[in-house]
């Protein structure tokens, strides 16, 4: 799933750096934890150990607790503050609910403008070696990493793109085993590489509050042809910032189209995939210095061509951030 990992709010307005300046020279950042739980509907949820019933249904619901921790930690230095280096996950990507670790540098130009370099290091999660399999599953191991590029406010205009390239791999790879057949297996092969682009707009609604407008494309290119695909999506996010509350809503939709045939249900795979997220934080909770107070909601639904592909998350948390 793309979205729905804990989360605290992007603060947008400006801390009064000078032109160009990134930050404050030295280090900065935010540290926090978070507690929650999510109810997942997915027939790649690894917690449902057997599959039960006919293949081609969809999956139970499973819910679980959260407890996890983020943050980011930055270190600006240059003559002008325009050099920065940073590790962790950026208040920007979580606030519309994406979760990615990355360690980066970032160059600022212009007035607004600022590049960044970074660097997603493999991060390992789970999935089964044979998801077309009734009864009791196998787990594996399913890892990927990126190189990113992430070019904000262009020229100092309110236009950013952000580009990236990533791997993907399941260790012990079987899909489609349970077929007898080393041509599914081959058509069904999830490894494989893809390119991502996200161009986005921001527009300020008046001096407390944004709106900002996005349009994503991926391509993946796996082993399998069967699994290889084009995602085509929009997104629109608002953010608001009174007193000390900070508000972020985004709402987004996406279309993925398959490059052939799955074997196993004899239909090429079409996704539509909606969500909604929310995010909120209050500054100096309970007048704490540096600290606050944030909680997060989302749910995402993907509707398939094939029911076996059918998924629903919710999503929900509490948590404290402090800020350096």
């Amino acid at each position: 799933m793309k979205k729905f990992n804990l989360a605290v709010l992007a603060a947008t307005i400006s801390t009064g750096v000078g032109a160009g300046e990134l930050a404050k020279p030295g280090f900065s950042g935010e540290l926090m934890a978070m507690a929650g739980f999510s109810s997942t509907e997915s027939n790649f949820n690894t917690e449902t150990e057997s599959k039960v019933g006919l293949l081609n249904t969809e999956a139970e619901s499973q819910t679980e607790a959260i407890l996890a921790p983020l943050g980011q930690v930055r270190y600006t230095f240059g003559r002008s503050s325009h050099h920065q280096v940073f590790l962790g996950t950026s208040r920007e990507d979580i606030a519309v609910g994406d979760f990615v670790l990355e360690a980066g540098y970032k160059f600022g130009l212009g007035t607004n403008s600022s590049i960044a370099a970074s660097y997603l290091p493999s991060v390992a999660g789970e999935t089964w070696k044979d998801p077309f399999v009734t009864g009791k599953r196998e787990v594996a191991d399913i890892s990927s990493s990126a190189v990113r590029l992430k070019y904000e406010n262009i020229l100092d205009s309110a236009f950013s793109v952000d580009l990236g390239y990533y791997t993907s791999e399941v260790n012990g790879e079987n899909s489609g085993a349970s077929l007898n057949s080393g041509s599914a297996i081959n058509q069904l092969d999830r490894d494989g590489n893809g390119l991502y682009a996200k161009f986005s707009y921001t527009h300020s609604l008046n001096q407390t509050s944004i709106i900002e407008p996005s349009f994503t494309y991926k391509s993946f290119s796996a082993d399998g042809e069967a699994m290889s695909n084009n995602v085509y999506g929009t997104e629109l996010s608002y953010k608001k910032f009174t007193k000390r509350h900070l508000f972020a809503l985004s709402a987004s939709y996406s279309k993925t189209n398959y490059d052939s045939e799955n074997v196993v249900f004899g239909k090429t795979q079409n996704n539509n995939t909606y969500d909604v997220f929310a995010a909120y934080e209050y500054d100096k909770f309970m007048g704490w210095e540096n600290w606050a107070l944030n909680g997060i909601a989302g749910y995402e639904v993907t509707s398939s061509n094939i029911n076996f592909y059918n998924e629903k998350e919710l999503m929900l948390g509490v948590g404290m951030s402090y800020k350096f």
